[in-house]
C-alpha cells in the first residue's frame, strides 16, 4: 500500500506532492525520511529540491549523507536557490556547493559575496575556502599515488572518481578565487587570500600567476603574506614563489625566522626549491644545521615515511656538505630504507649526481644491497668514477655476486685485471702465479675466452706463453677444441705443446689425435703422443711403442721406454740397458731421466759407473746430481721413520 501511495506522489504533477514529501521528511523517523529523500530525488522539481535544500541543515545525518551522494541532481535547484530571495535557502545552497564539491557552479559564489547580507556573503567565502582547501588535499593524495605507466610508455591516470572530480573542477575553482581576490575590497580579503595559497601548490597554478598579474586586486597582498613565515598549509606557495616568482631576496631573511617544526617538516619534504643560491644561509639558520648530526637523524629518521627519507637524502645532497660528512649520513637513511626499494632508488640517483671526484662510501654500501638491480646499476657508477682501487673492490664483489654483477664487473675491470696477470706472469714465482691466475678465472667470466683468442691470434711467443698458463692453470679441458685446432699448426712447437696439454685433459687424447701425432714429422710431437699413450695405457700401441724404443730421437725413445715399463713389457729393462750405453750423449742422459722415472734402481750401478766414468761431461753431471737426489730422499725418509 505505502509503495503504491509513493510512486502515485512520485508521478503526481502537482507541487503539492513535493510539500507533503517535505513534511513527511520533517515528522518522520529516520526511515521513513530516508523514503521520503528517494522520492523526492526521483520526481527532481525545482520546487521539490529546493525544499530539501533549504531543510538541509536540520536533516539526520544518514539523510545528509544521501543528499551529497546525489548532488548533481540537485544542481538546478542549487542554481535556484543562491539567487532566492529567501536568505536561507540561499545560504544552504552555498554550503552545499562547498559541501558537495560543487566547482562548476562556484561562479554562484562570487555573486553572492557582494550580497547585501552579512551572513550570506560570509557564507560565499567560507565555501571558497572549503572549495580551496578540498582541492589542495586531493591533489597531495593523487600526487603521493603511485606513478603507472602502459607498455608504450604513457602515463596512467589514476581510475579513481575523486581525481576525475579533481580535474574538472580544479581549473573552475582557481578561475573563481582569482577573480574574487581582484574585485574584492572588503573584510574578507584575508579569507580570500587564504583560498589562493592553497591552491598556489603546482606552477601552473591560476592563484600562483597573480604574482605576475600586472593590476591585480590580489597581488600586493599575496606578495605580502609571501614574504612573511609561511602556515604550514602554505609551505608549498612560500617555495614556489622563491623559485618562480622572483621573491628570492626576502627568501633568506624568512626562512632563518621559520622555527615551527611542522613548517620545518612541511619544508623538508618538498626538495624542487633545494636549487636555490639562499640555501646555504638557510641551513646555518635552521638550528646551525644542528638536525644534520647522527643523533639527531636517527630520531628524524624514525619517525618518517619512504618518501619522506628520500626528500632528507635530497636535502643533504643539496646542503653542500663535504662527502666525507655526507656519505655516513646517506648510509645511515639507506639503513633505514633497507625495505623500500623505490627509495633506495632516489638515494642512488642523489649519489650519481655528485661530483665525479666524490668520495665513494655511500655507493660501497650499495654495492652490498640485497637488490641485483641496484647492485648493477651501483657498479657502472663505480666504475665510470673510477675511485682509487676501484679493481680490487669489484674484483672482491664478485665472490658471491650474481651472474649478472659478475659478467657486468668481468665486461668492465676483467680487461684490466687480465692484462696485469699477463704483464707479470713471468716475474711471479710458480705458487703465487698458480693461485693469482685460478683467482683471475674465478673473477673474470671472459678470462678463458681471452686466453683462447690468444693461443689462435697471438705472436708465437703470446701462443706458448698463453700454453704455459693453460697448463699450470689446469685449464686444458676448457680450451680443448682450441688446442685440437692447434695440432694443425705449422710450428712444431705449438703442435707439442697442444698434444702434451691435450694429453692431460680427462678423456685424454683422441685415438686419431694419438695416430695423427704419432706420424708427425717432429720428435717433440711425438713424444708427446708417447706420453698420452702411456697415460691411457692402451695396449694396442704396444707395436708402435717397441719399435719407437728403438729411434734416433733420445726423447721419444725414453718416453717409449718408460710407456713399456708402464705397460709390464719385460722388454723395456734390457731397452733401458742398451739405451744407457748408446754412443750418444743424449740418449744417455735421456735414459738415466728414464730409468729415474721408473724406479729401476737395480740399475744404480750402471747410473754410477756413468757418473764415474762417462767420457762426456754432461752425463757425467746428469748422473751425479740423479745419484745425489736419490741419496737426499733416502736420508729424509730415514729420518721421518
Amino acid at each position: 500500500m505505502l509503495e503504491r501511495i509513493i510512486n502515485v506522489l512520485i508521478e503526481s504533477k502537482n507541487l503539492a506532492a513535493d510539500d507533503l514529501l517535505l513534511g513527511a521528511m520533517d515528522v518522520g523517523n529516520e526511515k521513513e525520511g530516508l523514503v521520503a529523500l528517494d522520492a523526492l530525488l526521483k520526481r527532481g522539481t525545482i520546487h521539490g529540491l529546493s525544499g530539501l535544500i533549504e531543510r538541509y541543515a536540520r536533516l539526520k545525518e544518514p539523510l545528509k549523507l544521501q543528499v551529497l551522494d546525489h548532488i548533481k541532481i540537485l544542481t538546478p535547484a542549487i542554481r535556484a536557490c543562491a539567487t532566492t530571495g529567501d536568505l536561507l535557502e540561499r545560504m544552504s545552497a552555498l554550503k552545499l556547493i562547498a559541501l558537495g564539491r560543487q566547482g562548476k557552479l562556484a561562479y554562484l559564489l562570487i555573486e553572492n559575496m557582494h550580497h547585501g547580507d552579512t551572513e550570506v556573503s560570509q557564507a560565499a567565502v567560507d565555501a571558497m575556502v572549503a572549495l580551496a582547501r578540498w582541492v589542495a588535499t586531493e591533489t597531495r593524495k593523487v600526487q603521493a599515488l603511485p606513478v603507472k605507466v602502459d607498455s608504450h610508455g604513457e602515463l596512467l591516470t589514476p581510475a579513481n572518481p575523486a581525481y576525475r572530480d579533481l580535474i574538472e573542477q580544479r581549473p573552475e575553482i582557481e578561475s573563481t578565487i582569482s577573480r574574487a581576490i581582484d574585485i574584492h575590497r572588503g573584510e574578507y580579503g584575508q579569507d580570500l587570500l587564504r583560498a589562493a595559497l592553497l591552491l598556489a601548490d603546482r606552477p601552473e597554478s591560476q592563484t600562483l600567476s597573480i604574482l605576475q598579474t600586472p593590476k591585480h586586486g590580489g597581488q600586493v597582498p599575496m606578495v605580502r603574506r609571501l614574504q612573511q613565515s609561511p602556515a604550514s598549509e602554505h609551505v608549498d606557495a612560500f617555495l614556489l614563489a622563491a623559485s618562480h616568482m622572483d621573491l628570492r631576496s626576502q627568501f633568506g631573511v624568512i626562512f632563518s625566522r621559520i622555527d615551527e617544526a611542522p613548517v620545518l617538516d612541511a619544508i623538508l619534504r618538498r626538495t624542487h626549491w633545494l636549487k636555490d643560491n639562499h640555501l646555504r644561509l638557510c641551513m646555518q639558520h635552521v638550528n646551525r644545521g644542528h638536525w644534520l648530526q647522527d643523533t639527531t637523524l636517527r630520531q628524524d629518521t624514525a619517525r618518517r615515511s619512504g618518501n619522506d627519507l628520500a626528500a632528507i637524502g635530497e636535502w643533504l645532497a643539496a646542503s653542500d656538505l663535504h662527502d666525507a660528512m655526507q656519505d655516513p649520513l646517506l648510509i645511515r637513511i639507506l639503513e633505514k630504507a633497507r625495505e623500500d626499494f623505490a627509495v633506495r632508488i632516489r638515494l642512488f640517483r642523489i649519489a650519481m649526481r655528485a661530483p665525479i671526484e666524490s668520495g665513494v662510501a655511500f655507493l660501497r654500501e650499495l654495492l652490498k644491497d640485497g637488490d641485483e638491480r641496484l647492485v648493477r646499476m651501483a657498479v657502472r657508477e663505480f666504475i665510470r668514477r673510477r675511485p682509487a682501487d676501484y679493481e680490487n673492490i669489484l674484483l672482491q664483489l664478485m665472490t658471491n655476486a650474481p651472474d649478472s654483477v659478475r659478467r657486468l664487473v668481468g665486461r668492465s675491470v676483467g680487461q684490466n685485471g687480465f692484462d696485469s696477470f699477463w704483464e707479470r706472469f713471468d716475474s711471479l714465482d710458480p705458487a703465487t702465479r698458480q693461485s693469482a691466475g685460478r683467482a683471475m678465472v674465478k673473477i673474470l667470466p671472459n678470462a678463458v675466452h681471452r686466453l683462447s683468442r690468444l693461443l689462435m691470434t697471438g705472436t708465437l711467443a703470446d701462443r706458448l706463453k698463453a700454453m704455459q698458463i693453460t697448463h699450470e692453470l689446469g685449464l686444458s679441458h676448457e680450451l680443448e677444441l682450441t688446442l685440437t685446432h692447434l695440432i694443425n699448426d705449422p710450428n712444431p712447437k705449438l703442435r707439442s705443446r697442444a698434444v702434451a696439454l691435450l694429453g692431460q685433459t680427462p678423456t685424454g687424447l683422441s685415438e686419431p689425435l694419438i695416430d695423427k701425432a704419432l706420424n708427425d714429422p717432429d720428435a717433440r710431437v711425438r713424444a708427446n703422443a708417447i706420453e698420452a699413450i702411456d697415460q691411457r695405457h692402451d695396449q694396442q700401441y704396444l707395436p708402435v711403442l717397441s719399435q719407437m724404443a728403438r729411434s734416433r730421437h733420445n726423447r721419444e725413445r725414453a718416453n717409449a721406454i718408460k710407456a713399456l715399463h708402464s705397460m709390464r713389457v719385460g722388454a723395456a729393462s734390457q731397452q733401458l740397458i742398451t739405451m744407457l750405453h748408446d754412443e750418444k750423449a743424449e740418449h744417455r742422459i735421456s735414459a738415466i731421466w728414464a730409468l729415474r722415472q721408473v724406479g729401476l734402481w737395480q740399475m744404480l750401478k750402471e747410473v754410477a759407473q756413468l757418473a764415474k766414468s762417462d767420457a762426456d761431461p754432461r752425463v757425467r753431471r746428469y748422473a751425479v746430481g740423479v745419484i745425489r737426489a736419490l741419496a737426499a730422499s733416502y736420508e729424509q725418509k730415514k729420518a721421518s721413520a
